[in-house]
C-alpha cells in the first residue's frame, strides 16, 4: 500500500470558487501543502509548467521539457508495481518501496521549483526560472537515479523505472447528474476519436450508467453505444415502486435499469458481467446511509408499503410527476451530509468485485426517495447483505449524496495500487453544477449543496470540465433530437480542454530519443478474461423493442404508475 501520510486534513486551497472550478489549477495554494502532502504539491507543480508551456512553448526546448517533467515525475516516487506502467502494462510483480531513496530529491525539487511554479503568475517567467535550475537539478536527478537502479536492480529495471516516471494513465471521473450526463457521451467520442483511452474509470449515479457501458469493451465501439443510447425509453428503465426493501431505499419509481440493460451487460456465454470481468477497470461509488441515520429516517424512506401508498395517490398528469419528483429531489438533498451518508467504492475488493455490473451502476444511481433499486440476482443478495455488514451501513443510494465526483477518492485509489502505477493524469467531468437556466433553476439548492463538495476534490484534478450548456437532470430518456444535441455539447466541451490532456499524456524520457519500451513479449489481450456479448445483436433487440412503441410512450412519464400492459415483463416485488 502507498504512504499517503496526514493527507485526510488536506486544507482548502487559497482562493478557490466552487462556481469557478475550471481555474482551481491556478488557485494559490495554502503554504503548508508541500510539507503535508508533498506527492500532490509535486503533481500540481507538473501541471503548471505543462501548462505554460502550452501557452509558451518557445522558452523549452522539447528536450527542456521533457526533462524538467521528468524531473518533477521521479520526485513524486513511493511505491509502484514494476512492469505496470505505460502501453501493453502487466500486473503481477507486486510493489516496490523506494519512498526514502527519493526523499532527499523530492525535498530538493520541492524547495528550488515549487515557488517558481505555482507562485509565480506570468507563466512565461514561470518557464524561465525552471529553465535556469534545470542544470542544477539534472544532477542530482541523475545520482538518484542510478542510486535508484542499483538498490533495486533485483526489483526492476531502468527501462521500467523509466516508464514508470515517464508514462502516465489517464484517470477519468464522471459525476451524477440525471439527464444532463448525456453530454458523456459526446465527451467520451471526442477523446476515443483522439486516440485516448481512459486506463481507469471511477463513476458516481449517470456517470455509473455511462462508465459501466464504456467500460464492457476495448476497443471502445462508440458509435454503437449511441445508438444504443437512444433506445431508452421511459418505460424501459422506470416502473412502479416496489414493494419489498432490502438493500436500498424507497422510491417514487423503480429503477429497471439492470432489466432494461440485461443483454448489454452479458457475457459471450450469458452469465451477467460482473465488475472484474470488464475490459476496463472501473468502480463506482455509492453512499451508504450510516446505521444510526438509516435508524432515524422517516418511516417513509424504509417502509415499501408507506411509499405505495403515496404513490397511488400521486397526479397522473405530466405536471405533476414533475412537482413530486422536484420534491422528492429536494428532500434528497438532506442526504448531502458525512454524518449521513459515507462513500463505498463498489468493485474496489475482492468482494463487490463479484457484484453484477448492472446492479453496481443501479444503486449509485438509485436516488434517495425519487428511484429504488433492488438485485433481481439472489446470488448478488449475500454479497450485498456482506457489503452492508462490514460497512456498517443501513442502506445503499445515490453516490451523489457521498462525493458527487469523487476526485479525491480516484487520487487515492491510484496511490492505493489500484493500477500499478502511481503516476497519473486525473480528468474530471462534472455536469450538475448551478445553470442560471430557467430550465435548471429549480434544482440550485441541490447544485449549490453538490458543488461545496468540489472544495475538497478540486484540487486532486489535473483537469475539471464543467460541461454547460446541458440538458435538464429529469431527462432521463432523451429524443434522439435533445440526445444529439447533449453530445454536440459534450464533444465541444471536452474539446477546449483536450490540448491540456494531450500534453500531460505525452510521455517523458531522460536519456535517449525515445520513451522506454515495453520488455519483454507484448501480450495485446488479457488470456482468461471473458468478452461481453457483440453489440450488433444487443442493437438489433432494443431497436426491436423501441419501435414497438409509439412516440408519445417512448416520452411518456405520466404512465409509469399504472399497470405495465401483459406483454411488458413483470416488475421485480
Amino acid at each position: 500500500m502507498a504512504k499517503r501520510g496526514d493527507q485526510d486534513e488536506l486544507p482548502l486551497p487559497l482562493g478557490f470558487d466552487p462556481e469557478s472550478v475550471e481555474d482551481i489549477a491556478e488557485a494559490p495554494e495554502d503554504v503548508s501543502l508541500p510539507s503535508r502532502n508533498p506527492i500532490l504539491a509535486l503533481q500540481h507543480m507538473e501541471g503548471a509548467l505543462t501548462r505554460a508551456d502550452l501557452e509558451h512553448p518557445e522558452v523549452l526546448t522539447r528536450s527542456e521539457f521533457r526533462r524538467l517533467r521528468y524531473l518533477i515525475s521521479f520526485a513524486r516516487l513511493t511505491v509502484f508495481e514494476p512492469g505496470a506502467a505505460g502501453p501493453y502494462g502487466r500486473r503481477g510483480r507486486g510493489d516496490v518501496d523506494i519512498a526514502d531513496e527519493v526523499a532527499e530529491f523530492r525535498s530538493l525539487v520541492i524547495d528550488r521549483l515549487h515557488d517558481p511554479l505555482r507562485a509565480e503568475l506570468d507563466t512565461e517567467k514561470r518557464l524561465t526560472a525552471a529553465k535556469a535550475l534545470l542544470p542544477e537539478l539534472g544532477e542530482e536527478l541523475q545520482r538518484h537515479r542510478k542510486t535508484v537502479a542499483e538498490r533495486h536492480a533485483s526489483d526492476f529495471s531502468l527501462a521500467e523505472l523509466d516508464r514508470e516516471v515517464g508514462y502516465k494513465a489517464l484517470v477519468c471521473i464522471l459525476g451524477g447528474g440525471g439527464g444532463a450526463g448525456y453530454v458523456y457521451l459526446g465527451g467520451m467520442q471526442r477523446l476515443i476519436a483522439s486516440g485516448i483511452t481512459p486506463s481507469y474509470l471511477l463513476t458516481t449515479s449517470f456517470g455509473a450508467i455511462v462508465g459501466s457501458v464504456m467500460s464492457r469493451s476495448l476497443p471502445v465501439p462508440m458509435s454503437e453505444y449511441v445508438d444504443w443510447a437512444k433506445t431508452v425509453t421511459y418505460r424501459g428503465i422506470l416502473g412502479p415502486s416496489r414493494v419489498r426493501r432490502r438493500h436500498g431505499l424507497t422510491g417514487l419509481f423503480s429503477l429497471n435499469f439492470d432489466a432494461f440493460a440485461d443483454e448489454l451487460f452479458r457475457r459471450e456465454d450469458g452469465a451477467p458481467l460482473q465488475m472484474r470481468d470488464l475490459a476496463m477497470p472501473f468502480e463506482t461509488v455509492v453512499a451508504g446511509v450510516r446505521r444510526q441515520s438509516f435508524d432515524r429516517l422517516p418511516a417513509r424512506f424504509r417502509r415499501t408499503e408507506l411509499e405505495a401508498l403515496r404513490t397511488r395517490t400521486l397526479p397522473r398528469t405530466r405536471i405533476g410527476v414533475r412537482h413530486s419528483v422536484a420534491a422528492r429531489m429536494w428532500q434528497a438533498a438532506a442526504f448531502i451530509d458525512t454524518r449521513v451518508v459515507k462513500p463505498i467504492v463498489l468493485g474496489g475488493d475482492d468482494l463487490t468485485a463479484e457484484l453484477n455490473v448492472v446492479d453496481a451502476a443501479s444503486f449509485s444511481s438509485a436516488i434517495p426517495g425519487v428511484l429504488h433499486h433492488e438485485t433481481r440476482d439472489p446470488r448478488m443478495v449475500p454479497i450485498l447483505d456482506e457489503v452492508l455488514q462490514q460497512k456498517d451501513v443501513g442502506a445503499l443510494i445515490d453516490g451523489f449524496a457521498a462525493s458527487n465526483v469523487p476526485v479525491e477518492l480516484a487520487w487515492k485509489r491510484i496511490q492505493d495500487g489500484r493500477l500499478g502505477t502511481r503516476n497519473a493524469c486525473y480528468y474530471a467531468w462534472d455536469c450538475f453544477h448551478p445553470q442560471w437556466n430557467p430550465k435548471h433553476l429549480w434544482l440550485q439548492p441541490i447544485t449549490q449543496a453538490v458543488q461545496v463538495q468540489m472544495v475538497r476534490n478540486a484540487p486532486y484534478a489535473d483537469r475539471i470540465i464543467r460541461f454547460r450548456p446541458t440538458l435538464s437532470a429529469l431527462t432521463l430518456a432523451a429524443p434522439t433530437e435533445a440526445m444529439d444535441r447533449a453530445i454536440q455539447w459534450g464533444t465541444a466541451s471536452v474539446e477546449q480542454s483536450l490540448p491540456v490532456i494531450q500534453h500531460m499524456l505525452d510521455p517523458v524520457w531522460w536519456d535517449g530519443k525515445q520513451p522506454p519500451a515495453p520488455e519483454g513479449t507484448v501480450e495485446v489481450t488479457e488470456a482468461g478474461r471473458p468478452k461481453a456479448k457483440p453489440m450488433s445483436a444487443i442493437l438489433d433487440a432494443a431497436r426491436a423493442a423501441a419501435a414497438a412503441l409509439g412516440d408519445k410512450a417512448r416520452r411518456n412519464r405520466t404512465d409509469l404508475l399504472a399497470k405495465r400492459p401483459k406483454s411488458a415483463p413483470a416488475p421485480l416485488p
